[in-house]
């Protein structure tokens, strides 16, 4: 006789059936089949209140992931932190899929590795960003940073993941203001303070009081007088020269025209003498005849004295002159 199935154990091989044909449909549907995403760590350092596993991962508000895994520390399998790096750092495990970046338009370079370490040096960096102030979910933020130093936390090489940088929050920004300007003003020995004040307002009080600045304010005081005094009497004194300049100056003017005449009418009497004493000139020519004329007669004159010093009986007797001569 055949072993009779039982009712129970057909139904839950059903269930059974039905689920994981749930299941598999909602893998295949989602396509996590088919996706190889890219795994990066993101070490934050700030309250991760509202961050879920699932929450997107967005470059400027575009969806390029989702959040894997958010952890309290790494395995050492999966990475070390640095010996110098200090306080807690909380790991964010993020996915990447290359198919939904170029879905978004992307050409998924940033994912290969030299991709990756261009976008570090141009500043790419994760923010925790409010999804939503009603809810108070977290997402990741993703985009460049250039001004911000590139923090890494974990040993490099030392895990599976690379990771992203992170940069705090602008609320985490201000807050780490407020509290390094409340630790320096701790700082701050107000009683010391408080004292140095009072010796400041005692010196001044007995600068003030004392004779020795009495006697300096009268001295400046009989000072500013004397130089008043002396500045009206240098006034008087410039304005006396400036009397006495303006007839010198318009005399000196005066001069000066008569003194151009004169240099001209000197001119011109020196170019009349140029002429008279050209050699081609007339008057050079009558004196050139003169002068001979004269000379002509000194010769003479110089013959007859020689005659009288020779004869001088012809002074009484005249010339002698031979009989064959008459």
């Amino acid at each position: 006789m055949a072993k009779r199935i039982s009712p129970t154990a057909i139904g839950a091989f059903v269930v059974c059936s039905l689920a994981i044909l749930i299941v598999a449909v909602g893998v295949v549907g989602s396509g996590r089949v088919w996706r190889r995403p890219v795994k990066f760590v993101c070490m934050f350092q700030g309250n991760l209140s509202g961050l879920r596993v699932g929450a997107p991962v967005k470059v400027r508000g575009v969806q390029i992931g989702t959040v894997d895994a958010i952890r309290l520390r790494l395995s050492p399998s999966e990475g070390r932190v640095r010996p110098d790096v200090k306080g807690l750092w909380l790991p964010v495990i993020v996915e990447l899929d290359r198919s939904q970046l170029l879905a978004q338009g992307a050409t998924g370079e940033a994912l290969r590795e030299a991709g990756f370490q261009d976008m570090l040096k141009r500043g790419m960096r994760a923010q925790l960003a409010m999804e939503s102030l009603l809810t108070g979910l977290l997402y990741i933020d993703l985009d460049l940073h250039p001004n911000t130093p590139m923090q890494l936390v974990l040993v490099p090489g030392s895990s599976p993941y690379r990771e992203i940088p992170t940069v705090p929050t602008t609320m985490e920004a201000m807050q780490e203001k407020v509290t390094d300007a409340i630790t320096k003003f701790d700082e701050v020995d107000f009683e010391a303070l408080a004292l140095s004040l009072t010796d400041a307002a005692k010196s001044i009080r007995n600068l003030a009081t004392s004779p020795e600045l009495r006697a300096t304010l009268e001295s400046l005081r009989e000072a500013t007088r004397n130089l008043n005094s002396t500045l009206v009497t240098v006034r008087a004194a410039v304005n006396n020269a400036n009397s006495k300049l303006i007839p010198l100056a318009a005399k000196l003017q005066d001069n000066s025209e008569e003194l151009r005449l004169t240099l001209a009418q000197t001119r011109g009497a020196l170019r009349n003498a140029q002429a008279l004493l050209d050699p081609s000139a007339p008057l050079a020519v009558r004196l050139n005849g003169t002068l001979e004329q004269l000379s002509n007669a000194a010769q003479s004159v110089g013959a007859l004295a020689d005659y009288l010093q020779q004869n001088p009986s012809a002074l009484l007797r005249g010339r002698y002159v031979p009989d064959k001569e008459r």
